[in-house]
């Protein structure tokens, strides 16, 4: 039994590129995990500019990890409070 095509079938197309869709996804992850990093750091610069300082100089980002464990132990105690 032999088959053949119809005279009707159109050539297959190759699959369009997603290079487009991969490069946006790769962006907007990007995207998303800088953004809370750029807002540390203006937040840094803003409120303690010696620490801001400290960690550009050394490169070390202990004092950063200090500044927020204690913005944040002032924010649970504020909120403890409060209840």
């Amino acid at each position: 039994m032999s088959f053949s095509n119809p005279k009707t079938d159109r050539p297959r197309q190759q699959p369009k590129s997603r290079l487009m869709a991969r490069l946006f996804s790769i962006v907007s992850v990007g995207a998303v995990v800088l953004a809370p990093v750029a807002a540390l750091s203006l937040w840094l610069l803003i409120s303690d500019p010696v620490t801001a300082a400290a960690v550009m100089e050394r490169g070390d980002l202990l004092p950063v990890l200090v500044a927020l464990a204690k913005i944040l132990g002032k924010t649970i105690s504020a909120v403890m409070s409060a209840l």
